[in-house]
């Protein structure tokens, strides 16, 4: 197998202008004769570059790092793979870390895709907050390493960060409106911390939809983003003397939750309570009966991200689609009182 000293030999060139041309640098450019001169001794002679030795001359690796609020969430898992299929095709490997979204947390993975070196760094869902001390290590990140930093699901970025996501409050604004017309007006909420901007801007559109068509919003209950969180915060809601016609999950790990903490109650759904939920995950398939939702796609997502990322042309934001998936969970009131 010939070595790039081999090829350095066949082309008459040091070992450094061999490995410029071979390997790039991002600090050296070399003329195109000797490129010429060293392409063609490399290809005369089979010569394979060495992907470690072109990171290292490059000044980054081939590595993108994904950074998501929990492996084990469908939400996240479905990102993931979005973002695996995209980048295999670009021939970049995917490195994944969870991240609760705090700032400490934040700080730690954005120091960590630095040492890294990495191609890229993303953030899916609420796995990233903005601060002054954040904004600060991201604009360090991308000067270090040149490279772009993504947020999926996020909005208000400062301008290093692209951003790709769904427009969350719109989104909900539409479920809320679709239900208002099925004749659901007394609701309650349960959403995760404030501090995943997706449940805040979810639950903001959600209710201000509601209290504007002249409904009530119960209560907000917060819950950890988890199938427990959403069976503890149903739990709490079914402990009061009267039940909300609906529940809306901003999330559907904890509707799934939330369907589960009814059943073990002895509630009907539909029948006794309605709920719905956000994201529509593959999880939803096996659920029964049906939950209504706003779909994503959320793998098409990841795909998209990674997208925006290798390629320059792609805009700085981008906003995909989402719908209403109306499923037995919460049937049409108005429809059934004639």
């Amino acid at each position: 197998m010939a070595t790039l000293s081999d090829v350095a030999v066949r082309a008459g060139v040091s070992l450094a202008t061999a490995s410029r041309v071979l390997n790039g640098s991002a600090q050296r450019v070399v003329g195109p004769e000797l490129r010429e001169r060293v392409a063609a001794a490399a290809a005369e002679l089979g010569y394979v570059p060495n992907k470690a030795a072109q990171a290292m001359a490059r000044g980054r690796t081939d590595v993108v790092s994904l950074v998501v609020g929990s492996i084990a969430d469908p939400y996240f898992s479905s990102i993931v793979a979005g973002v695996s299929r995209e980048t295999q095709s670009h021939d970049l490997r995917v490195t994944i870390s969870e991240s609760d979204g705090s700032e400490k947390s934040t700080l730690a993975v954005i120091a960590n895709a630095s040492s890294q070196q990495a191609r890229a760094l993303i953030f899916a869902g609420g796995a990233i907050t903005s601060t002054p001390a954040v904004t600060r290590a991201i604009s360090d990140f991308t000067t270090h390493t040149g490279s772009p930093v993504l947020a999926i699901g996020a909005t208000n970025l400062p301008p290093e960060i692209k951003g790709i996501g769904v427009d969350d409050r719109a989104a909900a604004e539409d479920l809320a409106g679709m239900m208002v017309k099925f004749g659901y007006h007394d609701i309650s909420v349960i959403a995760t911390s404030p501090i995943v901007l997706a449940s805040q801007l979810r639950t903001e559109g959600f209710t201000e939809a509601i209290r504007k068509a002249g409904g009530t919003v119960r209560e907000i209950v917060e819950t950890p983003l988890s199938r427990q969180g959403g069976i503890d915060a149903m739990n709490h809601i079914l402990a009061s003397p009267t039940r909300p016609q609906l529940v809306f999950a901003t999330a559907d790990v904890m509707a799934v939750g939330a369907l589960a903490a009814v059943r073990t109650a002895g509630v009907k759904i539909p029948g006794d309570i309605a709920l719905c939920g956000f994201d529509d995950i593959p999880t939803l398939a096996d659920i029964v009966p049906g939950l209504t939702t706003v779909h994503i796609d959320l793998e098409e997502l990841g795909r998209w991200a990674t997208r925006l990322l290798v390629s320059p042309e792609e805009p700085i934001q981008r906003i995909m689609p989402t719908s209403i998936m109306i499923r037995e969970s919460t049937p049409n009131l108005s429809a059934m009182r004639g």
